[in-house]
């Protein structure tokens, strides 16, 4: 697992110079950030300075998890791209991004996950029907971990 101060570290350093793109991968975790790809966040969110910076799923980052159900009904769990707090909603007075019972595309954002000041799009990366919601807003979430059921 990548330390999160040297990863914050890394970032300060990134801001102060020129670089633009840095690939990080240590122990099966990989983490990109370009700064080239970098757009605002809702503007109510924290007072503390806001960057958003788009994460990708890198191949073998983390698998999405399927389950037979009923025949050719398939289940799809949308799992966290990293570890930090979950916000389910853009801004504290706006609806949620999703709910039970919305319908949803692959690059549709399902939520925001924010690590160390940064705020990071989680997108549903599949085609369906929100289930289940499997997390709070404004809960501490790993690596990994399922947030919603899709069908």
């Amino acid at each position: 697992m990548i330390n999160v101060r040297e990863l914050e570290e890394v970032i300060d350093l990134m801001n102060r110079s020129s670089v633009q793109k840095i690939h990080i991968e240590h122990e099966g975790t990989t983490v990109i950030i370009d700064k080239a790809e970098a757009t605002a966040v809702p503007p109510k969110r924290e007072q503390a300075e806001q960057h958003h910076v788009q994460t990708r799923a890198v191949e073998n980052s983390y698998e999405e998890k399927e389950d037979q159900v009923d025949g050719d009904t398939q289940q799809h769990q949308v799992l966290s791209p990293m570890v930090g707090t979950f916000y389910s909603r853009p801004e504290e007075d706006a609806d949620p991004f999703v709910q039970v019972g919305s319908k949803i595309k692959s690059n549709d954002t399902v939520g925001i996950i924010e690590a160390m000041k940064l705020f990071n799009d989680v997108e549903a990366g599949v085609d369906g029907e929100v289930t289940e919601v499997l997390v709070d807003d404004g809960q501490v979430v790993e690596f990994g971990q399922p947030l919603f059921v899709v069908k």
